[in-house]
């Protein structure tokens, strides 16, 4: 008897995870881009910049223009669904902003950000 209880308790639990996986994946846009900026400060090489560009979307995007500073503009032709790419910006690029447009009509902008230091961590500064 226990062990029917257990199973029918083990069997609803991944059927609600699938469910949940499911609608989650249902409710996604078809076009969609998420930006992560960073400015990164480390003792060996003074300051990093990074932009990391993920397509949160359903489809891929096309034609992203990405402006990482005043006379800095980078392209990338596509960016298929759930897929990242970095973009560096040129040593002599004025970093405040970063701005990326599509094809697909997106636009967005994004400030740099400093990432939280540990101590004691490998590249964590001091």
């Amino acid at each position: 008897m226990k062990t029917i209880y257990y199973l029918i308790i083990g069997l609803s639990i991944v059927i609600l995870v699938v469910l949940f996986l499911n609608l989650k994946e249902q409710n996604k846009k078809p076009y969609s881009l998420e930006i992560d900026a960073t400015k990164d400060k480390t003792d060996i090489s003074g300051t990093m910049y990074r932009v990391k560009v993920t397509n949160t979307g359903t489809n891929p995007l096309t034609g992203l223009k990405v402006n990482l500073g005043k006379g800095d503009i980078q392209n990338l032709d596509l960016l298929e669904s759930g897929k990242s790419f970095f973009f560096y910006p040129k040593p002599d690029t004025n970093t405040t902003i970063v701005k990326v447009t599509t094809t697909e009509g997106i636009e967005i902008e994004s400030n740099y950000r400093s990432p939280m230091k540990g101590i004691g961590l490998p590249g964590s500064g001091r």
